[in-house]
């Protein structure tokens, strides 16, 4: 075991590789876990809303892990009782529960102890209510308890710890905006807001940022969390977010969905459609976008416009006509009404708009015009620009 003071500083060191480099962390903790005088270490974040787990344990049979982030960190009573421990403090896995206790839990019998970890000492690293990070090395009984060197050693190592995942996360979130920039574009009349699991904004454009400073309907509260005026509509937003948490990565047709806002009396309410992020990010970082939110104003956004449509998805006048209606929100119900024909004509003629642009759902064909409105809303034919 390596004790030395050259040890700890390579150790710190490659702590900030880890924070540019995800690559580089489980080599921070197989070097940590020698340093501590363990055969494991592990640096994990769990997402409680998405329910994504990153777990960094090279040590640990590749199945046994799979076993752990699928199963046992949702069964796991120990969690519940480390996050009411101060953060950053260096506690023992008896400190959390008694011995006698522990060992008459499913997971160290099932789990803990066939692999070892029957000693563990570690600490809570980040936690913002809905997603958390934790260190914590580990080691069968038969070595003993760790002692004070190791708790000293954890105690110099939280804090470079904390400062490179933050830096993991800011760097992850850029990554995240990169990825999404097709669809965020500032150029869109539309507003567009990324927000994760919890409805928090990550970024929002200059269309959305207008709209969240009129403080009308659609808000920002002090925890950068999207909300209406209305709370039956926020928890209606919320849900939607959620589920499109709940399907982040994966093509599922069913995922998102658009809302209503009010903003009162006076003026017409906005449409908010959901469309879930499917890009996915190997940051060890544990707030991830969710989704997309397009924000339409009726009283300020043109949209595409008809003969853009026509001509860049072949759709016939009244095809057209239905898609730009489609995108002003409301539903079907109220595109027909707009056009003064019957919901089963409006239901027809969006069949064909679907076909015709190789969606199956009204928010995945606005999803499509909108990515595509800068290059074919004010296009005609013949390339020259619409009066």
């Amino acid at each position: 075991m390596h004790n030395g003071w050259d040890e700890r500083v390579a150790l710190i060191e490659q702590i900030y590789e880890a924070a540019l480099d995800p690559q580089v962390w489980p080599d921070v903790a197989d070097r940590l876990a020698d340093l501590a005088g363990a055969p494991i270490c592990q640096i994990s974040t769990c997402n409680g809303i998405m329910r994504t787990v990153v777990n960094i344990t090279p040590r640990v049979p590749p199945e046994a892990l799979r076993r752990y982030d699928e199963y046992w960190v949702y069964h796991n009573p120990l969690i519940a009782i480390g996050r009411r421990q101060p953060i950053g403090e260096v506690l023992s896995i008896h400190d959390l529960m008694p011995r006698d206790e522990l060992m008459r839990t499913a997971i160290y019998n099932e789990f803990f102890s066939p692999l070892g970890l029957e000693e563990k000492i570690g600490a809570r690293l980040e936690d913002d209510g809905s997603s958390w990070a934790a260190l914590g090395v580990w080691r069968p009984a038969r070595m003993g308890a760790f002692n004070g060197r190791t708790i000293r050693l954890l105690k110099a190592l939280i804090p470079h710890l904390q400062q490179a995942l933050q830096m993991n996360a800011r760097i992850a979130e850029i990554e995240m905006l990169r990825t999404a920039s097709a669809e965020l574009l500032d150029q869109l009349g539309q507003g567009s807001i990324l927000v994760d699991g919890a409805c928090r904004i990550l970024f929002a454009n200059r269309t959305a940022e207008t709209i969240l400073a009129d403080q009308v309907g659609l808000l920002r509260d002090a925890a950068g969390v999207v909300r209406s005026s209305l709370y039956t509509e926020t928890c209606l937003l919320h849900k939607l977010v959620a589920e499109s948490a709940e399907r982040a990565g994966v093509s599922e047709a069913g995922a998102g969905g658009s809302q209503r806002i009010s903003r009162g009396k006076l003026r017409a309410p906005l449409t908010v459609l959901v469309i879930p992020l499917r890009a996915a990010t190997d940051w060890l970082a544990p707030r991830r976008a969710a989704a997309i939110l397009f924000v339409t104003d009726p009283e300020a956004a043109s949209g595409p416009n008809a003969a853009g449509l026509r001509y860049s998805f072949g759709l016939t006048q009244t095809e057209a006509a239905m898609a730009v209606e489609v995108v002003k929100g409301g539903g079907l119900k109220a595109a027909a009404a707009r056009l003064g024909i019957a919901p089963t004509t409006a239901r027809t003629h969006l069949t064909a708009v679907f076909s015709k642009t190789n969606t199956r759902r009204q928010a995945d064909l606005v999803r499509v015009l909108l990515q595509g409105q800068s290059a074919f809303c004010n296009i005609t034919p013949a390339g020259h620009h619409l009066p």
